[in-house]
């Protein structure tokens, strides 16, 4: 659901390009993949951003470098990565081989250099050109949606450079029911306990329960007793979630501050010979759906709310 890419630092040097005018295109195009569906790995535990990042090399970059460094930061898309070679980079034909490295100890989705360094790896089709960048196939194979099967794992593999990053998290699904039906969706939420700091965990459901003629209206304490089996299994990992029981609604979501995901049928499991599609949505969309699930907007639509799992 979410891409992961290796850059090389001469992608914000005008004088790597084939052509010097040629980066006044290609940066802005990078932008906003970058910005909307990707992470950057940062490389030898953070180097690639100090690198890129210093003073006299800003002074002789694009425009453009200083704003999607800074913006790769403060929206937490870098992704520190372990160094893998012994020694440090000192020019983009070495940050090149340590993204080589580093892709073979855990896959990337692409590596995106220059004309220029890319002459020393033709043969290797992970790494593109970000002036061809169009027409590269792990380029154009990106794509918003998925389709997954409806079980733990498949759902544990599209999400976890999600649950590796995001530092906050809000499930959004109207039929939650950790007592029921629901009784693997802890699991979803047991790589987290592997974060420091450990990220925010907001789970969002009606307080409506069954459908037709047996649908009833939930108290508070009776929606507790639904998120007992949950709290039980959170506290020995030292997680900790904040429940809310909203006015009937009917879509699924997974909102975070990296993307916002539509997911057509919830996080139930039980369906196992299902499939199910999961969508990224914009980043608008994702900000007025998460506004829309923040009882300090809606709080005449929020029924009650309650922490589970560890105390902070």
């Amino acid at each position: 659901m979410i891409e992961e890419y290796a850059l090389t630092p001469d992608v914000f040097d005008r004088s790597s390009y084939s052509q010097p005018d040629y980066i006044d295109m290609c940066l802005p195009y990078l932008k906003d993949a970058l910005f909307n569906e990707a992470l950057v790995r940062d490389l030898c535990d953070g180097d690639w951003s100090r690198w890129c990042n210093d003073r006299d090399r800003l002074r002789s970059s694009h425009r453009l470098a200083k704003e999607i460094l800074r913006k790769l930061k403060d929206r937490n898309r870098l992704r520190s990565f372990p160094r893998q070679s012994t020694g440090s980079p000192v020019n983009a034909v070495d940050w090149c081989t340590e993204a080589l490295s580093s892709h073979r100890k855990s896959p990337l989705s692409g590596i995106i250099t220059t004309d220029s360094t890319k002459q020393n790896f033709k043969a290797d089709p992970m790494i593109a050109s970000i002036e061809k960048l169009p027409g590269c196939n792990w380029w154009q194979a990106r794509s918003c949606s998925a389709v997954l099967e409806r079980t733990t794992e498949s759902f544990l593999t599209a999400l976890e450079k999600i649950l590796d990053c995001a530092n906050s998290l809000m499930f959004i699904d109207p039929n939650l029911d950790p007592s029921s039906n629901y009784n693997e969706f802890f699991r979803l939420l047991e790589p987290l306990q592997e974060r420091r700091p450990i990220p925010q965990i907001e789970l969002h459901r009606s307080f409506c329960l069954g459908d037709g003629p047996q649908r009833r209206i939930l108290s508070q304490s009776q929606g507790m007793k639904l998120f007992q089996p949950l709290d039980a299994k959170l506290q020995p990992l030292g997680l900790h979630a904040d429940v809310y029981f909203w006015q009937d609604f009917h879509a699924r979501y997974l909102i975070t501050d990296l993307l916002g995901i539509l997911a057509e049928a919830g996080f139930d499991t039980t369906w196992t010979k299902q499939k199910t599609t999961w969508a990224r949505l914009s980043s608008a969309d994702r900000d007025n759906i998460q506004r829309d699930f923040d009882p300090a907007v809606r709080s005449m639509a929020l029924k009650f709310q309650f922490p589970i799992g560890a105390t902070h």
